[in-house]
Order: structure tokens, then sequence, then C-alpha cells
């Protein structure tokens, strides 16, 4: 069962539904159900029925369920997961008319960009006439390196990096080889660019293991290339548990996240990030027909992480192979992309197949170039790159 413990404010009347100025305390309570201890996609825990007994006595103390607030909170990857063989929300909404108490009064946060869009397609498909409840978004890679966080004065970063000739022209890391990423890898080996050529000017990494994952038939020769290993070694389980193995030194700073990376960055001049969520149209992540039909005209799934924010701390330009409009919303938060330098139309670009093959023409063409040209052309976007540096680690925690 998930964690039941929870933060709970009280107010009495400020903000919204402030008419009811003469009621009872409106209560607040938030619920972090990344703790359910089931959460397997296709089976999630029903996490209005886990806080059921604390919603049941916080309502028993109020005079109308008018007056109760929730807000359940889910920043890990992925919002496509079933509670008893339907999408999520059914269960928020069947929860509100279980207990009275008001869509509009619950909200739920979550780390997928594109929720809220999935939402309100779900929602006209299936209840139309219902009233919604609210959509918050938390980005996990900002909220990382931002302002405020309790890492923020551990940062280990180049701001001011040497005027030298770097030995690799890209960065492309992929250690936990979702779907995407191993779609993205059959594509750069189709193409002509996954060489030995390729691996040996640019840091790059498949930890893809013939027998884990078998996802897609892989030609033989890319088979007898795998796995290609940079900084993980070791067979798939190894490597896997090296990912998600939280190495903390003695002032709790979580270097799986926050470390030392300049190995990287400062011997390279441009990032491919693979970011972690799926691109939608590229596949369908469910392995059955029947589930895919079902979420394929409503859900749509960007997770953004520390994977395209820690370039942007380390002075990095860079291609994000994720879902349509990623570049456009970090530019809405104020940071700036390199459409002048290259073309970015793949990011608006719904079609997943089209979209890779855009991104990787792109990686093809900056392949091509003399290393004297990629070091003059980063060295021109220096005050982009201070500018993102400069904006991430200056903006609020508390930043969506």
């Amino acid at each position: 069962m998930a964690d039941r413990t929870h933060n709970e404010i009280e107010n009495s009347g400020n903000g919204r539904h402030s008419d009811r100025l003469d009621s009872p305390k409106r209560h607040f309570v938030n619920y972090d159900i990344i703790n359910c201890q089931e959460r397997v996609w296709d089976n999630f825990e029903d996490f209005t029925k886990t806080f059921r007994k604390d919603i049941d006595q916080k309502l028993s103390e109020l005079e109308s369920p008018e007056y109760l607030f929730i807000k359940f909170l889910y920043s890990c990857e992925a919002s496509k997961f079933l509670i008893n063989g339907e999408w999520f929300p059914r269960a928020i909404h069947n929860f509100s008319n279980d207990t009275g108490i008001p869509l509009e009064n619950i909200t739920f946060t979550s780390g997928n960009l594109k929720f809220k869009e999935s939402y309100d397609r779900w929602h006209s498909l299936y209840v139309p006439n219902d009233k919604k409840f609210n959509c918050e978004y938390y980005n996990f890679g900002i909220w990382l390196y931002s302002k405020g966080h309790v890492h923020h004065d551990k940062l280990v970063y180049s701001s001011d990096p040497i005027d030298i000739k770097r030995s690799f022209r890209f960065n492309c890391l992929n250690a936990n080889m979702l779907k995407h990423r191993q779609v993205f890898m059959l594509k750069l080996f189709e193409s002509g660019i996954l060489t030995q050529t390729f691996l040996n000017n640019n840091i790059t990494s498949f930890h893809y293991w013939h027998d884990v994952d078998n996802m897609f038939p892989l030609p033989e020769k890319l088979l007898e290339m795998l796995p290609i290993q940079y900084d993980l070694k070791g067979d798939w389980q190894q490597v896997f548990d090296q990912i998600f193995h939280i190495e903390t030194d003695m002032n709790g700073t979580d270097f799986n996240k926050t470390g030392d990376y300049r190995y990287i960055y400062d011997r390279s001049y441009i990032t491919i990030t693979t970011e972690s969520g799926e691109c939608h149209g590229n596949l369908d992540v469910c392995n059955d027909e029947k589930l895919d039909n079902y979420f394929r005209p409503f859900h749509r799934e960007t997770f953004l992480t520390e994977k395209s924010t820690r370039p942007m701390l380390n002075l990095h330009p860079q291609i994000i192979y994720s879902g349509a409009g990623t570049l456009e919303y970090y530019k809405e938060k104020g940071f700036k992309t390199f459409s002048n330098y290259w073309n970015e139309d793949y990011d608006n670009e719904e079609n997943g197949e089209r979209k890779l093959q855009m991104i990787i023409d792109l990686i093809n063409e900056l392949n091509n170039k003399h290393i004297d040209e990629i070091h003059e052309m980063y060295w021109d976007m220096m005050p982009i790159l201070k500018h993102n540096q400069k904006h991430l680690i200056n903006m609020d925690l508390k930043y969506q």
C-alpha cells in the first residue's frame, strides 16, 4: 500500500472559494503516490482507496465535502497506467462521485508535460458531462538544479570552459534501454551512422544486452557491436543496477543525478538527448493491441528529466529526442535553443517516424562537419549557453 504520511494545511478561506468566509476551516491534504507498492502500469494501486480512511476521517470533521481539497502527486516517469482496467483518471472521477468531494477540489500533479492534454482528450471521449479535476506539471529536471534545492550549493559544473579543441563532437549516453532508445539505436545503424568511426569520434553508449528486452529484430552486425559502453561496464543487469543505485556523499548529495559529469561535457561539443518519456507515434508501449488502441486516441507522454537540463547546466547545446513541443516548452520557460545553428523543426513533428528521421538527418549533417567548424560554432553559441546555465540555476525550487 502507499505511504499514508501526508501534509496537511488549514486555511480559513483565502483564495479559491473565498466566498465561504463564514465556513469552517478548509482542509488541504497532499498525498504522494510514488510510494505505492503496486505500481505495475497495467495494474496500478487504486490510490483513492489507499488513503480512504484518512479522507473519511477528514470528511467527518468537516461541515461539507466541499471544504476538503486534495492533491495527488506522482512525479515519476509515465502517466499511462491502469486502475481496474481503465486509465486512472476514471478512479479519481469515481472517487469524487462517491465522496462528494468536487472534482475541482482535486489536483493531480504529474511529471508528464502532456498530462493535461491527455486528460482533456480522455475527458471528451469518456466523461464529457463531468467537471474536471485540476492538472499540474512537475519538471524533475528543472527542480533538480534549481535555486533552493538541497544540492544546489554542491553542484559541480563548468562555468568557464577552457577554449581548447575537444576530442568528441557528440555525447549520447543510453543506459536504460527503453523502447524508443532501441528504435533510435536501430535507426542510427540503418542510416550508416552507427559505425566504429562514429564510436571513435563520439562519446556513445547503448547498453543493450542480447538476451534482454529483445523488442525489435536487430541485424546480426549490430548485435555483434553490442553492448556499446562508455562509463558503465558489465552485463545488462550490472549496468542496470548501477543506473538505479543512488550514491550519496556525507552531505547527502545524490551523485546519481548531481555529480561531476565534466569528464563528458568538457570533452564533447553537443549532447544528443534521448529523454525518458515515450515519443508518441513511434511505437506502442503496451504490447497489447487492444490497450494500444485504447490509449492511442488520447494519451501523450513527455517526461523531462536531468537528461535535458544537465546539458544546460554544463554549457551544452543539444538535440532532444522526446515528445513534440519539448523545445517549445523550454523556450516558454525562458531558455534559448539553437535554431540559428541547425533546423529544429523536428520538435514540432508528432509523427514518430518522421520525427526520428529528421533527427537522424540532423545528426548526420553535424557529424559530417569538420571538427574545426564544430568548435567555432560551439564558441559562437556561448552567450546562449551561458544564458541557459544562469537561468536554470537561478530558477525557483517550485518552478513548474
